[in-house]
């Protein structure tokens, strides 16, 4: 395996070409900065078939599960909860109560239309707020991650209660392709409940920039 120092060598090799070609090239060392952090309790909320870096990380936390979309559930019970503890709710979160479509396509699924491409596939879930799905759970040394292809923010709006309870949260903040939040606007709705950004996780890249961005904000 290539050491750190071979792997930059070959970096700017490979950043000549792309400059002789007037072309970019994004490069960063990977950190896992999850690790240290004591976490005794996780709120995952949109699940599909898990988050890695949270089971990677907190093997011995207690997960609690937040999945709407059916094709999922077996996958969870029979891959995630064989090996971890924790509890599978099979509902949405947002910020109302109800039953609703919900859009599933891929790998992933979503409340929200995309308009990089049109999702055609609709399921009937139910819907609520996280205060009311996990409105008896004691939280300590938590952590909320929350990756709802656009539907973010407004989780956030109804978790109020959970927000007081847990030190951490990683959220998926879209850059494009959504229209139902500014990034800013989620950035400063944690920012008055007392979250600031601590470090930004993941950066996903497309062809005309930064697509959305794993962060990690701190209480």
């Amino acid at each position: 395996m290539l050491s750190y120092n071979q792997k930059l060598g070959v970096f700017r090799f490979v950043r000549k070409i792309f400059k002789f070609f007037n072309l970019k090239i994004f490069y960063s060392r990977e950190q896992n900065y999850l690790k240290g952090l004591k976490i005794d309790t996780i709120i995952d909320v949109g699940v599909a078939k898990g988050t890695k870096e949270l089971l990677n990380n907190f093997p011995s936390s207690y997960f609690h599960l937040i999945e709407p979309n059916p094709k999922f559930w077996d996958y969870i019970s029979e891959n995630i909860l064989t090996k971890f503890n924790g509890k599978l709710y099979k509902t949405a979160a947002g910020n109302k109560s109800g039953s609703f479509d919900f859009f599933d396509f891929d790998v992933a699924s979503s409340f929200l239309q995309r308009s990089d491409y049109a999702l055609e596939n609709k399921i009937n879930v139910n819907l609520d707020k996280l205060d009311n799905i996990l409105n008896e759970i004691k939280l300590e040394n938590a952590l909320l991650k929350i990756d709802t292809e656009g539907y973010e923010l407004e989780v956030l709006k109804g978790a109020n209660d959970i927000l007081k309870k847990v030190d951490y949260c990683i959220i998926e903040v879209r850059l494009q392709n959504i229209d139902t939040y500014n990034s800013s606007e989620l950035i400063n709705y944690l920012y008055e409940r007392n979250f600031k950004i601590h470090k930004i996780l993941k950066v996903y890249y497309v062809k005309d920039g930064i697509d959305f961005m794993d962060i990690l904000f701190k209480k």
